[in-house]
């Protein structure tokens, strides 16, 4: 049902369905507390595509819903110097259900905690900015543990090209994403420039490669967030042509991300910053 939303658009009361899933994927983990890796180890191909599968939709609700992801377990597939524990297992990795490094994912989820936490503490007047920025940080360094080099080689099959060129987009993306978090959400802080210009360098690189279309169809989130956190007139104009190219070869939601990030552009036009999770939030989009 979450599927079939995804591809009628992205619209409607798609909450109902994923929290059923998160559900049954967390009681499934619960039934093993001390080793929910052991659990997914052990389990049937169908069950780990389920809940993985969960964890990922989960992660993204936690972006548009302004909420923390349910699934705490994915700390767990870190280690303390950031390294991933998991990537070697294919019982056990993200890449199945992303096609990009675990850790890139546990980024991400950890990018949404953090925005939570900012807003709680907003709302209490007990935020501490020292304390957001170090907590900023120790999660801009596991997305720089993913930069590796994204640059395509001769040999390399196009599973692997596929594979880095999707890592560096979301690299690329979740640091935009995570320096509004810290920063605001201004198009004009030089963090996010820098990361807005790096992740366009990133697509433009992924043209010349015959995945391109594979690419692009599995970052329509990740050109979203950086498309509603530009205020460059060519970079807004390849974001769209980007999202219409997809939609015509494939169902699914770009129509309304374009909407979305134009939304986004005409609120703004006040000088004045906008929060486009919250409008993605009221689109109910997920």
């Amino acid at each position: 049902m979450i599927s079939y939303h995804l591809f009628s658009g992205s619209q409607g009361q798609w909450q109902a369905f994923l929290h059923s899933a998160c559900r049954f994927s967390l009681a499934f983990l619960e039934r093993n507390p001390s080793s929910p890796a052991s659990a997914l180890i052990s389990c049937t191909d169908s069950m780990r595509f389920i809940v993985k599968t969960s964890m990922w939709y989960d992660i993204l609700a936690s972006v548009t819903l302004i909420r923390r992801p349910m699934f705490k377990v994915l700390r767990t597939l870190c280690d303390p110097s950031s390294t991933a524990l998991v990537d070697g297992r294919q019982e056990l990795s993200m890449i199945g259900v992303m096609g990009c490094d675990t850790l890139n994912v546990i980024a991400l989820a950890e990018i949404a905690d953090l925005a939570r936490w900012k807003e709680d503490l907003k709302y209490t007047g007990s935020l501490s900015v020292p304390e957001l920025v170090r907590r900023g940080q120790r999660i801009e360094t596991i997305l720089k543990t993913t930069n590796v080099d994204d640059y395509l080689h001769p040999a390399e099959t196009e599973k692997c090209r596929l594979r880095r060129l999707t890592s560096a987009i979301f690299r690329t993306s979740a640091l935009v994403y995570l320096h509004s978090v810290l920063s605001g959400d201004y198009p004009l802080c030089p963090e996010i420039m820098n990361f807005v210009t790096e992740t366009v360098a990133c697509l433009r690189r992924a043209e010349d490669v015959s995945t391109s279309r594979h690419v692009v169809r599995s970052m329509v989130f990740n050109i979203c967030v950086c498309g509603c956190l530009t205020d460059d007139p060519q970079f807004r104009g390849y974001f769209l042509q980007l999202l219409q190219e997809q939609q015509m070869q494939t169902a699914g939601n770009c129509v309304l991300v374009s909407d979305l990030m134009r939304r986004v552009w005409t609120n703004r036009e006040g000088g004045m910053p906008v929060d486009w999770r919250v409008v993605m939030r009221d689109m109910l989009l997920v």
